[in-house]
Protein backbone atom coordinates (compact mmCIF):
# COMPACT_ATOMS: atom_id res chain seq x y z
CA UNK A 1 0.00 0.00 0.00
CA UNK A 2 1.25 3.46 -0.88
CA UNK A 3 1.94 5.59 2.17
CA UNK A 4 0.41 8.88 0.98
CA UNK A 5 -3.12 7.46 0.24
CA UNK A 6 -2.93 5.63 3.57
CA UNK A 7 -2.18 8.92 5.35
CA UNK A 8 -4.90 10.88 3.53
CA UNK A 9 -7.36 8.02 4.14
CA UNK A 10 -10.27 9.42 2.11
CA UNK A 11 -11.26 11.82 -0.65
CA UNK A 12 -14.47 13.82 -0.96
CA UNK A 13 -15.87 13.57 -4.48
CA UNK A 14 -18.17 16.37 -5.55
CA UNK A 15 -20.64 15.25 -8.21
CA UNK A 16 -21.65 18.39 -10.12
CA UNK A 17 -24.80 18.12 -12.27
CA UNK A 18 -25.12 20.93 -14.79
CA UNK A 19 -28.52 22.34 -15.75
CA UNK A 20 -29.44 24.80 -18.46
CA UNK A 21 -28.91 27.81 -16.20
CA UNK A 22 -27.35 26.50 -12.96
CA UNK A 23 -25.91 23.42 -11.29
CA UNK A 24 -26.30 21.17 -8.24
CA UNK A 25 -23.67 19.48 -6.07
CA UNK A 26 -23.79 16.08 -4.36
CA UNK A 27 -20.96 14.94 -2.09
CA UNK A 28 -19.52 11.44 -1.60
CA UNK A 29 -16.89 10.24 0.82
CA UNK A 30 -14.62 7.62 -0.78
CA UNK A 31 -11.97 5.79 1.25
CA UNK A 32 -8.67 4.44 0.00
CA UNK A 33 -10.10 0.96 0.51
CA UNK A 34 -12.89 1.58 -2.03
CA UNK A 35 -15.82 2.28 0.33
CA UNK A 36 -18.20 5.07 -0.69
CA UNK A 37 -20.84 6.79 1.43
CA UNK A 38 -23.04 9.85 0.82
CA UNK A 39 -21.89 13.01 2.58
CA UNK A 40 -23.43 16.37 3.36
CA UNK A 41 -21.90 19.00 1.10
CA UNK A 42 -20.43 21.69 3.33
CA UNK A 43 -18.10 24.17 1.55
CA UNK A 44 -16.23 24.98 4.78
CA UNK A 45 -15.56 21.29 5.48
CA UNK A 46 -14.77 20.56 1.83
CA UNK A 47 -12.12 23.30 1.80
CA UNK A 48 -10.17 21.28 4.42
CA UNK A 49 -10.52 17.94 2.60
CA UNK A 50 -8.99 16.23 -0.40
CA UNK A 51 -11.40 17.11 -3.23
CA UNK A 52 -12.08 15.67 -6.69
CA UNK A 53 -14.91 16.76 -9.00
CA UNK A 54 -16.88 14.79 -11.57
CA UNK A 55 -19.17 16.72 -13.93
CA UNK A 56 -22.28 15.47 -15.72
CA UNK A 57 -25.56 16.83 -17.05
CA UNK A 58 -26.42 19.62 -19.49
CA UNK A 59 -23.55 20.49 -21.85
CA UNK A 60 -21.45 17.37 -21.27
CA UNK A 61 -20.81 15.10 -24.23
CA UNK A 62 -19.47 11.53 -24.50
CA UNK A 63 -17.82 10.15 -27.65
CA UNK A 64 -15.59 7.19 -28.59
CA UNK A 65 -11.95 7.96 -27.83
CA UNK A 66 -10.90 7.22 -31.43
CA UNK A 67 -13.51 9.45 -33.10
CA UNK A 68 -12.80 12.59 -35.12
CA UNK A 69 -14.64 14.66 -32.54
CA UNK A 70 -12.36 13.33 -29.81
CA UNK A 71 -9.30 14.32 -31.84
CA UNK A 72 -10.63 17.87 -32.34
CA UNK A 73 -11.38 18.15 -28.60
CA UNK A 74 -7.86 17.09 -27.65
CA UNK A 75 -6.37 19.70 -29.99
CA UNK A 76 -8.46 22.51 -28.49
CA UNK A 77 -7.64 22.38 -24.77
CA UNK A 78 -8.34 26.09 -24.38
CA UNK A 79 -12.00 25.53 -25.27
CA UNK A 80 -12.75 22.07 -23.86
CA UNK A 81 -12.13 20.21 -20.63
CA UNK A 82 -12.07 16.45 -21.20
CA UNK A 83 -11.27 13.11 -19.60
CA UNK A 84 -10.96 9.62 -21.03
CA UNK A 85 -12.19 6.36 -19.52
CA UNK A 86 -13.05 2.86 -20.78
CA UNK A 87 -12.42 3.71 -24.42
CA UNK A 88 -14.52 6.86 -24.39
CA UNK A 89 -13.96 10.57 -23.94
CA UNK A 90 -16.21 12.95 -22.05
CA UNK A 91 -15.88 16.68 -22.56
CA UNK A 92 -17.54 20.00 -21.83
CA UNK A 93 -16.86 23.59 -22.80
CA UNK A 94 -14.81 25.38 -20.17
CA UNK A 95 -17.19 28.32 -20.21
CA UNK A 96 -19.95 26.00 -18.93
CA UNK A 97 -17.82 25.19 -15.87
CA UNK A 98 -16.71 28.73 -15.14
CA UNK A 99 -19.54 29.39 -12.69
CA UNK A 100 -18.84 26.13 -10.86
CA UNK A 101 -15.08 26.84 -10.64
CA UNK A 102 -15.71 30.38 -9.40
CA UNK A 103 -18.06 29.07 -6.69
CA UNK A 104 -15.53 26.45 -5.52
CA UNK A 105 -12.64 28.94 -5.55
CA UNK A 106 -14.67 31.44 -3.53
CA UNK A 107 -15.21 28.73 -0.88
CA UNK A 108 -11.45 27.91 -0.82
CA UNK A 109 -11.96 24.57 -2.57
CA UNK A 110 -9.20 23.56 -5.00
CA UNK A 111 -9.95 20.15 -6.61
CA UNK A 112 -7.06 17.83 -7.31
CA UNK A 113 -8.83 16.55 -10.40
CA UNK A 114 -11.87 17.51 -12.51
CA UNK A 115 -13.29 14.80 -14.82
CA UNK A 116 -16.28 14.49 -17.11
CA UNK A 117 -18.82 11.69 -16.77
CA UNK A 118 -16.81 9.35 -14.49
CA UNK A 119 -18.38 7.62 -11.47
CA UNK A 120 -17.23 8.86 -8.01
CA UNK A 121 -15.78 5.46 -7.01
CA UNK A 122 -13.73 5.23 -10.21
CA UNK A 123 -12.54 8.83 -9.82
CA UNK A 124 -11.49 8.23 -6.21
CA UNK A 125 -9.58 5.06 -7.08
CA UNK A 126 -7.81 6.78 -10.00
CA UNK A 127 -6.88 9.75 -7.83
CA UNK A 128 -5.43 7.59 -5.05
CA UNK A 129 -3.40 5.60 -7.59
CA UNK A 130 -1.92 8.78 -9.11
CA UNK A 131 -0.99 10.62 -5.89
CA UNK A 132 2.74 11.26 -5.42
CA UNK A 133 4.73 13.03 -2.72
CA UNK A 134 6.08 15.49 -5.28
CA UNK A 135 2.50 16.63 -5.98
CA UNK A 136 2.63 18.53 -2.68
CA UNK A 137 5.56 20.56 -3.99
CA UNK A 138 3.68 21.95 -6.96
CA UNK A 139 3.57 25.78 -6.79
CA UNK A 140 -0.19 25.76 -7.38
CA UNK A 141 -3.31 26.05 -5.30
CA UNK A 142 -3.95 22.33 -5.79
CA UNK A 143 -0.46 21.41 -4.52
CA UNK A 144 -0.91 23.66 -1.49
CA UNK A 145 -4.33 22.11 -0.74
CA UNK A 146 -2.86 18.60 -0.93
CA UNK A 147 0.02 19.53 1.40
CA UNK A 148 -2.34 21.17 3.92
CA UNK A 149 -4.57 18.11 3.90
CA UNK A 150 -1.59 15.82 4.56
CA UNK A 151 -0.42 18.08 7.40
CA UNK A 152 -3.87 18.04 9.00
CA UNK A 153 -3.95 14.27 8.87
CA UNK A 154 -0.45 13.82 10.34
CA UNK A 155 -0.39 16.82 12.71
CA UNK A 156 -1.92 15.10 15.73
CA UNK A 157 0.13 11.85 15.50
CA UNK A 158 3.35 13.83 14.97
CA UNK A 159 2.51 16.08 17.91
CA UNK A 160 1.82 13.01 20.05
CA UNK A 161 5.15 11.53 18.98
CA UNK A 162 7.03 14.69 19.96
CA UNK A 163 5.26 14.76 23.33
CA UNK A 164 6.28 11.14 23.93
CA UNK A 165 9.88 11.95 22.97
CA UNK A 166 9.95 14.97 25.30
CA UNK A 167 8.49 12.90 28.14
CA UNK A 168 11.06 10.17 27.56
CA UNK A 169 13.79 12.80 27.51
CA UNK A 170 12.66 14.21 30.85
CA UNK A 171 12.54 10.73 32.40
CA UNK A 172 15.80 9.45 30.96
CA UNK A 173 17.89 12.64 30.99
CA UNK A 174 19.33 12.21 34.53
CA UNK A 175 20.35 8.60 33.90
CA UNK A 176 21.75 9.45 30.49
CA UNK A 177 23.65 12.40 31.95
CA UNK A 178 25.19 10.23 34.66
CA UNK A 179 26.17 7.58 32.13
CA UNK A 180 27.59 10.27 29.85
CA UNK A 181 29.78 11.62 32.65
CA UNK A 182 30.97 8.11 33.49
CA UNK A 183 31.83 7.46 29.84
CA UNK A 184 33.68 10.77 29.64
CA UNK A 185 35.69 9.83 32.73
CA UNK A 186 36.56 6.45 31.23
CA UNK A 187 37.49 8.12 27.98
CA UNK A 188 39.79 10.57 29.78
CA UNK A 189 41.52 7.69 31.57
CA UNK A 190 41.97 5.82 28.30
CA UNK A 191 43.33 8.90 26.56
CA UNK A 192 45.84 9.51 29.36
CA UNK A 193 46.87 5.84 29.32
CA UNK A 194 47.17 5.88 25.55
CA UNK A 195 49.22 9.08 25.66
CA UNK A 196 51.56 7.64 28.28
CA UNK A 197 51.93 4.42 26.30
CA UNK A 198 52.68 6.42 23.16
CA UNK A 199 55.38 8.40 24.99
CA UNK A 200 56.94 5.20 26.34
CA UNK A 201 56.87 3.66 22.88
CA UNK A 202 58.48 6.75 21.37
CA UNK A 203 61.25 6.70 23.98
CA UNK A 204 61.80 3.00 23.43
CA UNK A 205 62.02 3.49 19.67
CA UNK A 206 64.48 6.35 20.15
CA UNK A 207 66.60 4.19 22.47
CA UNK A 208 66.54 1.24 20.07
CA UNK A 209 67.42 3.52 17.17
CA UNK A 210 70.47 4.72 19.03
CA UNK A 211 71.60 1.16 19.74
CA UNK A 212 70.76 0.02 16.22
CA UNK A 213 72.96 2.69 14.67
CA UNK A 214 76.01 1.08 13.08
CA UNK A 215 79.16 2.21 14.96
CA UNK A 216 82.16 3.63 13.10
CA UNK A 217 84.35 0.95 14.70
CA UNK A 218 83.24 -2.63 15.20
CA UNK A 219 82.83 -3.35 18.90
CA UNK A 220 84.29 -6.82 18.48
CA UNK A 221 87.34 -5.42 16.67
CA UNK A 222 87.80 -2.74 19.33
CA UNK A 223 87.70 -5.23 22.18
CA UNK A 224 90.10 -7.51 20.28
CA UNK A 225 92.59 -4.66 19.80
CA UNK A 226 92.38 -3.63 23.47
CA UNK A 227 92.94 -7.22 24.59
CA UNK A 228 95.95 -7.56 22.25
CA UNK A 229 97.51 -4.40 23.70
CA UNK A 230 97.41 -5.59 27.35
CA UNK A 231 100.97 -6.13 28.74
CA UNK A 232 101.76 -9.38 30.50
CA UNK A 233 101.63 -7.96 34.03
CA UNK A 234 98.40 -6.01 33.57
CA UNK A 235 95.04 -7.44 34.65
CA UNK A 236 91.83 -5.82 33.28
CA UNK A 237 88.93 -5.48 35.71
CA UNK A 238 86.59 -3.48 33.44
CA UNK A 239 86.03 -3.03 29.72
CA UNK A 240 82.98 -0.92 28.89
CA UNK A 241 82.05 0.52 25.49
CA UNK A 242 79.84 3.63 25.74
CA UNK A 243 78.97 3.01 29.41
CA UNK A 244 75.99 4.70 31.14
CA UNK A 245 76.56 8.13 32.67
CA UNK A 246 74.33 7.19 35.59
CA UNK A 247 72.27 4.20 36.62
CA UNK A 248 69.27 3.62 34.37
CA UNK A 249 65.91 4.64 35.90
CA UNK A 250 62.43 4.01 34.53
CA UNK A 251 60.68 6.89 32.77
CA UNK A 252 63.97 8.77 32.47
CA UNK A 253 66.07 9.16 29.32
CA UNK A 254 69.06 6.86 28.95
CA UNK A 255 72.37 8.74 29.07
CA UNK A 256 75.70 7.19 28.09
CA UNK A 257 79.27 8.18 27.21
CA UNK A 258 78.95 8.19 23.44
CA UNK A 259 81.97 7.23 21.31
CA UNK A 260 83.91 6.37 24.46
CA UNK A 261 85.38 3.12 25.84
CA UNK A 262 86.54 2.75 29.45
CA UNK A 263 89.28 0.33 30.47
CA UNK A 264 90.20 -0.30 34.12
CA UNK A 265 92.59 -2.74 35.72
CA UNK A 266 95.63 -3.31 37.89
CA UNK A 267 99.36 -3.32 37.10
CA UNK A 268 102.43 -4.16 39.15
CA UNK A 269 104.38 -1.08 37.99
CA UNK A 270 103.66 2.28 36.46
CA UNK A 271 105.78 1.35 33.44
CA UNK A 272 103.30 -1.39 32.52
CA UNK A 273 100.49 1.17 32.47
CA UNK A 274 102.55 3.47 30.24
CA UNK A 275 103.24 0.63 27.82
CA UNK A 276 99.53 -0.19 27.73
CA UNK A 277 98.62 3.44 27.01
CA UNK A 278 101.22 3.66 24.23
CA UNK A 279 99.97 0.47 22.60
CA UNK A 280 96.37 1.72 22.68
CA UNK A 281 97.36 5.10 21.23
CA UNK A 282 99.01 3.29 18.33
CA UNK A 283 95.76 1.55 17.34
CA UNK A 284 93.86 3.21 14.47
CA UNK A 285 90.51 2.54 16.10
CA UNK A 286 91.45 4.63 19.14
CA UNK A 287 91.02 8.31 18.35
CA UNK A 288 92.24 9.48 21.79
CA UNK A 289 93.67 7.66 24.81
CA UNK A 290 93.61 9.37 28.19
CA UNK A 291 94.83 7.99 31.53
CA UNK A 292 92.27 9.43 33.94
CA UNK A 293 93.25 7.78 37.22
CA UNK A 294 96.18 5.93 38.82
CA UNK A 295 96.36 5.00 42.49
CA UNK A 296 97.87 2.28 44.63
CA UNK A 297 95.66 -0.29 46.27
CA UNK A 298 95.49 -0.12 50.07
CA UNK A 299 97.80 -2.65 51.71
CA UNK A 300 98.87 -3.91 48.28
CA UNK A 301 101.76 -3.41 45.91
CA UNK A 302 99.67 -3.15 42.73
CA UNK A 303 98.49 0.02 40.99
CA UNK A 304 94.85 0.61 40.00
CA UNK A 305 94.28 2.59 36.77
CA UNK A 306 91.48 3.84 34.58
CA UNK A 307 91.80 4.75 30.90
CA UNK A 308 89.25 6.52 28.67
CA UNK A 309 89.48 5.85 24.93
CA UNK A 310 87.83 8.18 22.40
CA UNK A 311 86.44 6.25 19.42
Amino acid sequence: MKLLPHILSSVQVLEVSLTADSHSVAAWRCTAGGEITPAQYDPASAAKSLIAVTVSGHGTVSKPADSDVAARVRRDSDTFLWSEHDGGIGFVRRERLQEVLNTLAAAGIHPQRIVIGIAPTTLARTLFDSLRWRDMLRPTAEGSALAQCAVRRTGLPVLGLFICLLTANVLLAPEVGTRRQALHARLDVRERTSSAAANVTARQQTLLARFDARPDVSRALLCDRIAAAVPDGVVLTQLAVEPLVRRFEADKPLQRHERTAVVAGTAPMAGDISVFVERLAAEACCRTVRLTNVERERDAARLVFRIEIGL
